[in-house]
């Protein structure tokens, strides 16, 4: 009869052999330490409080919410599980896993400070208690003398403890069955309803109660000490949470019936006068504070010995679980002094809606994503899981948005601590996968969405020599892209065995400079025609390079301007880019011919983009053209005038310089001296111009300007309307 009824539990949660062999088992290590934390301290001396202020019809739905959230919680966390072999550190050790350390530690820290929570409220619900029993007796007294009895108990072997939780178990089912055995007969006359009581909104009561139903944490903490985590964490958790329902539903119905509203919202502790066995009740809320207190007191410190061995907190933590301990308990006596229940109740309601939100989000996104390593035994449903993730998200900005925002402040300060720390575990998690589907589906979307001025921005692929020597490309690339397009460095290599290697030094040299970009390095025996290939082959469909950078060679020009006709032909903009000296500026300028606006007006978004950019933020962009004589000197300040204000640029001024000659690129170079970047526009190859003739034509302008300092040839390939960038 006991193998059939094992028989569906073996299917979908198998034992595995990933725990430990002396370990715990899943009643002693998970379901009675989950258990035990749900009913616990609120069962006994908030639930009643909480009912006769909102009502049976809100208590009720308040609980099956409250219950629901944990219950799908407890799905997703199944899933994980059975997918995954379980280290110590529960829900910390999970969420690292997937998500990755800068997410893990700030769960990790902000779950022991709900651990430290837990204590502190329960330990202050059995000093009230027993305030109760002895009245006139200090209650930080009898609060720090519970504390130092259950930091030693604590202190003793883990099986001890639970051994204890066993007993406390028994004696927390013996109250709860004493409270269905009594009746409002038993209160005493003596006690009357208050005359003025504080009222409490749906949400306010959701926030008090919803900590009862935090208890997974205690069970989830002690996977280090299970003999198959896996298999335990599952049974046990959906098993302590459906025993944590059915008892919070039906004793808030039975109070409901038997014991007056007034009552119930005047004197949390009405319950035990209407007990059967009133000492009963006391033994129950103290078994009840203790035991919840005793395992976040077990739990807190393996969190914190998880995260020392992570190497987020000092490692002394790892090695010395006494050293955690007694942290552990010094903080929770500050918290347990020095704050109030109904003050830490929410807090522990915010830290654990934003854990169990990241459990369902990593399984909502591993079953969408449905990677070869996703391989649960036990299968989730997808809408599940996105179910529970919602509904942490909303019910934490409907408890108290104010909290919400801080939480998530929370989250983002521990995870940029994290990540500046440069910490990196030796495990892989999904962030690669989650991300891959976000470009997937951007990128997807991108095909179908038209170009336009308004949202142009230059996807740069910069072409750098293999030993990145010359760095003017790098700087001005970089200057260009601001982290908020797409920036590409591509190489042509001669010798295919190095590509390893180059890669290898570009990543180093980019990570210190903190230049965040891609990578493109070729192989070809001729650089230029690897070049070429690069510029034809690279990009992925609407996300291909729409903006190429080049440096002018020493030779070979015939075949770099077939490079720029065949870039030009594959509607590229082009940027030839002449000096070396171009990390930062403080004058841009642009010179216009008069003929091709398309060039001169890509050159004017292009200095819009430096200037708003830290590197050049100070630079004066100066509109240099020549004119013939004064009137037509006149008329173009005239027409800079008539449309500098939209332009809308900062430090944009206008210069025009007379000189009668045709040649415009005749005498240029000497009104440009003093700038950091000239821009200067680049003709097109024509129709059905030879590449001789085109390559006679590049080499004349070359040597024209060669006088300017820097300078950036600019030619507009891309089919787009520049000018609507500046309307």
């Amino acid at each position: 009869m006991l193998d059939i009824l094992k028989r569906p539990f073996n299917l979908w949660f198998p034992p595995r052999s990933e725990g430990n062999p002396q370990g715990l088992g899943t009643f002693s290590g998970v379901y009675l330490p989950s258990v035990l934390q749900m009913l616990g301290v609120i069962l006994f001396m908030r639930l009643g409080w909480i009912t006769g202020h909102i009502g049976i019809s809100q208590m009720t739905f308040i609980i099956l919410m409250a219950s629901s959230i944990l219950f799908l919680t407890g799905l997703s966390m199944t899933s994980i599980v059975t997918n995954m072999k379980v280290g110590s550190g529960g829900s910390y050790y999970i969420i690292s896993r997937s998500l990755g350390m800068e997410f893990g530690s700030a769960i990790g820290i902000l779950l022991t400070i709900a651990q430290l929570t837990t204590i502190a409220v329960c330990v202050s619900g059995f000093a009230i208690s027993l305030q109760e029993l002895i009245p006139g007796t200090s209650l930080p007294f009898l609060e720090g003398c519970a504390l130092l009895g259950l930091g030693i108990v604590a202190m003793l072997p883990v099986d001890f403890a639970l051994k204890t939780q066993g007993v406390i178990f028994c004696i927390v089912m013996t109250a709860i069955i004493s409270v269905f055995l009594g009746d409002s007969a038993r209160i005493p006359e003596t006690i009357a309803p208050l005359s003025s009581l504080e009222t409490v909104s749906f949400w306010a009561a959701f926030a008090l109660f919803f900590p009862a139903t935090t208890g997974i944490e205690s069970g989830m903490a002690m996977s280090g000490d299970l003999k198959s985590p896996s298999r335990s964490l599952a049974i046990g958790t959906l098993g302590a949470v459906i025993t944590a329902y059915l008892v919070y539903a039906s004793l808030a119905v039975f109070l409901f019936r038997e014991i007056p509203r007034d009552l119930l919202r005047s004197h949390p502790m009405i319950i035990y006068y209407a007990s059967k066995v009133p000492l009963l009740f006391i033994l129950g809320v103290w078994g009840a504070t203790l035991s919840s207190a005793l395992g976040s007191l077990i739990t807190s410190p393996r969190t914190l010995q998880s995260l020392a061995k992570d190497k987020i907190l000092p490692s002394f933590l790892a090695k010395k679980r006494y050293a955690a301990g007694i942290i552990i308990i010094c903080l929770a006596t500050a918290m347990t002094l020095f704050t109030d229940m109904n003050l830490l109740l929410p807090i522990l309601s915010m830290v654990c809606l934003m854990t169990y939100g990241l459990l369902n989000f990593v399984a909502f996104f591993e079953t969408l994503l449905k990677n070869p390593s996703w391989r649960p035994l036990f299968k989730t449903p997808l809408l599940a899981s996105f179910a529970g993730t919602v509904a942490c998200v909303v019910s934490m900005f409907m408890i108290n948005a104010g909290w919400s925002f801080l939480v998530l402040i929370a989250v983002g300060t521990l995870c940029f601590w994290t990540a500046k720390r440069n910490l990196k575990g030796n495990w892989d998690d999904i962030r690669y996968s989650i991300f891959s589907f976000f470009a997937s589906t951007a990128t997807n979307k991108l095909i179908h969405i038209k170009k336009n001025p308004r949202s142009w921005r230059p996807n740069i692929l910069a072409i750098v020599d293999p030993e990145l020597h010359h760095q003017g490309v790098i700087h001005f690339a970089h200057a260009l892209n601001q982290s908020k397009g797409f920036l590409t460095y591509g190489t042509t290599l001669p010798d295919p065995d190095k590509i390893a290697i180059t890669q290898t030094t570009f990543e180093k040299y980019f990570r210190k400079r903190d230049i965040p970009c891609f990578f493109h390095i070729n192989a070809h025996n001729q650089s230029i025609l690897g070049t070429h290939n690069i510029v034809q082959n690279y990009g992925l469909g609407p996300l291909q390079p729409n903006t190429i950078i080049l440096e002018p060679p020493k030779a070979n020009k015939e075949s770099f301007c077939d490079l720029i006709r065949a870039s030009y032909e594959l509607q590229k903009n082009i940027i030839i880019l002449r000096g070396n000296d171009l990390e930062k500026g403080s004058q841009i300028d642009l010179w216009w011919g008069g003929h091709v606006h398309a060039n001169f007006e890509l050159s004017l978004a292009l200095s819009h983009i430096l200037q708003s950019g830290k590197l050049w933020e100070d630079a004066a962009i100066v509109i240099k053209t020549l004119v013939k004589n004064e009137a037509a000197q006149v008329h173009m300040s005239k027409l800079f005038e008539k449309y500098h204000a939209a332009l809308r640029f900062k430090n944009l001024s206008f210069k025009s310089y007379i000189d009668e000659t045709t040649d415009f690129h005749a005498h240029i170079a000497h009104h440009s001296t003093e700038a950091d970047l000239t821009f200067l526009g680049l003709r097109a190859p024509l129709l059905h111009e030879s590449l001789e003739a085109y390559t006679s034509y590049y080499e004349t302008l070359i040597e024209k300007t060669a006088e300017i300092p820097n300078v950036a040839y600019t030619l507009a390939g891309e089919k787009l309307n520049f000018q609507g960038i500046f309307e």
